[in-house]
Parts: C-alpha cells; structure tokens; sequence
C-alpha cells in the first residue's frame, strides 16, 4: 500500500511531468488545489476515459460539469497508452473510469482500479463481442474473462474497436451517460436530457450503415485486421492483410499482400491515416487504392468535428464505394 507521504510525492511528480498532467479533476475556484478524488465537494468531478469515442461520449453529455482526461486528447495515443505509477494514481482519483473493455487498453490488467467507479462499457453486449484473429503484442489488450478484465482466463483475442459499429456505439454512449448521472445525482435532467439527444444522433449513422450491408460493393482489403465490427455493421467483403502498412520498405508482408489482392481482386485498401508518399507509391504500384478510415481510438489528425461527425465520414467512405 502506497502511504500518503509516498502518494504526495508521486502526485506532484506527475502533476509536474506526465499525460494527464492536470490530475483527475479541477477546482472550481482559483484558490482551490485539490483533485476529483479529494473530499473537496466543489471540485469538478474528474472523468477518465480511455479512448476518443469514450471521451467524446462523456464530454457531449458531461460537458463543464466534469473535466475529462483520456490519453487521445492529452497529445499520446490511446492504442500504445501505457501509464506509468503516477498516471495511474490520477486515474484511480478519478470519480468514474470509463474503459471499453473487449480487448482494448493492456494496462488495465497490471492496474489496480476502484471497482465500484470502473465502468467498461462494452460489457454490456458482450455476446456481440467478435474474436479476432490478430495475435500481435499491439496495445488493444489481449485481456481475458468476460469483460476483458483478467478474471476468467478464456484465450479468445477479442477484437477491439467497438465503437466502429453505430449501433454498439450507442449502446456505449448510453452506460457513460449512465455512469455520469451516478456521479452527478444533481443533475439528472440534464444528463437525460444530452444522453436522449446524443441517442439521437446515432440513429441515421444506425440506417446508413443498414443501407450499406444491403449493397453490393467491391470486395476491399484492411491494412491491418481492427475494422471487425464495422465490417459485420455494413457486412463487407473485408480480407485482412494484417500488413505493416506504413512501415518502411521492406517489409515480410509484402508478398502475401500481393497474394491477397490477386486472389480477392481487391482494387481499394482501407488504411487507418494518410500512407505516406512512399507507401502510396507501394500501393499504386501493386494496383490499389488507399480509402482512409480512421479507427477512432484517437482523434483523427485534423478533424475539427465530433466522433459522430467521423464516424459519419467512414460511413460515407464505405457507401462511395457501391459508386466506383
């Protein structure tokens, strides 16, 4: 157990150095120091959330009546976050946790977060959890039990990135409103009221992505293997090349990537950013086109929208093309 002199002292160290710097929650006065997990009643309470989408939910219904703390908005990465003694710290003060769960954030695991102030928001449809067949040591945790927390050793890798199926991301943003209103019983009408508008928002995202999965479009290849739950919304021909795709050349892959496209005669491959010049010129030459889908862990580069308004722009992508 960290004794509170030890814990000061690594709270200040963090609040000086690390992601997450400004501790999990603020003051509501200038004079105030003290952070969400502080007895301190007036402090904004602290939400941390481990992912873009998370992070969009909770801000979109939260607003300034919490302050929001997640490795995609605070400069690092929430696919490679790996937080330090300190970070965790401030993440263990905060008043709710929001994690994903299915797989995503190795750190959980090693991390000994408050239960009763832990949400994971894909528990909830765990029966629409999809296994997956990536086995590589990338950060979208290959945690195991029924909430990808460890606790039931069951060796499925799950796929990861839920949010990319509308309808899953609903019901994800739905258990964050759910969670804040715990945390700010004061407030209930006005979180039912954002969360029922938020609600709202999904639904054409939830009919284009039918409109899709009913037509008929090109067979297309992933760059690697994380768009699962959006390939089963919109029911795509999707084949994994699982290729370090924007890694300098040369790479293994590269071989079964060309067998790939021969064998699917794949013209488009979906690719998470913009493929630097190099890797573009690759792809053009082996006869395919990049179409980039963020995976929205993070915010994608540039964007000045909402997660709604990316995840709309992916679905547009898709819908194009039944167009070519």
């Amino acid at each position: 157990m960290i004794s509170p002199t030890a814990r000061t002292l690594l709270l200040s160290a963090f609040v000086a150095t690390g992601t997450l710097a400004t501790g999990c929650g603020k003051p509501s006065s200038s004079t105030g120091t003290q952070n969400a997990g502080s007895a301190d009643s007036s402090a904004t309470p602290g939400v941390f959330a481990a992912n873009y989408a998370l992070s969009s939910f909770a801000e979109a219904i939260g607003g300034d009546m919490i302050t929001v703390q997640s490795p995609a908005s605070d400069g690092a990465s929430a696919t490679s976050f790996r937080p330090d003694p300190e970070q965790i710290i401030a993440i263990q003060d905060c008043k709710l946790i929001l994690l994903n769960g299915a797989d995503f954030s190795s750190w959980v695991n090693k991390a000994s977060l408050p239960g009763s102030r832990t949400v994971r928001t894909a528990a909830a449809f765990r029966d629409q959890w999809l296994e997956s067949n990536h086995h590589h040591d990338h950060d979208h945790d290959h945690q195991h039990g029924p909430d990808g927390d460890g606790v039931d050793h069951h060796h499925a890798h799950w796929a990861a990135y839920t949010w990319l199926d509308p309808s899953l991301a609903k019901e994800q943003a739905q258990i964050v409103g759910n969670g804040l209103a715990r945390i700010l019983p004061g407030k209930g009408r006005m979180i039912a009221e954002r969360s029922t508008a938020l609600n709202a928002e999904f639904a054409p995202l939830i009919e284009q992505a039918k409109r899709i999965s009913e037509t008929t479009l090109p067979a297309v290849i992933a760059a690697e293997p994380n768009y699962e739950y959006l390939a089963r919304a919109c029911a795509l021909d999707l084949h994994d090349a699982d290729w370090h795709w924007n890694e300098p050349q040369p790479h293994d892959g590269m071989e079964s990537l060309k067998q790939l496209i021969e064998a699917t005669g794949a013209t488009i491959i979906l690719v998470p950013e913009t493929p630097t010049p190099e890797r573009a010129k690759v792809l053009a030459d082996l006869g395919v086109e990049p179409r980039v889908v963020p995976l929205l862990a993070d915010r994608p580069e540039g964007a000045d929208g909402t997660f709604i308004d990316s995840l709309k722009k992916i679905l547009d992508t898709l819908e194009g093309l039944g167009s070519r």
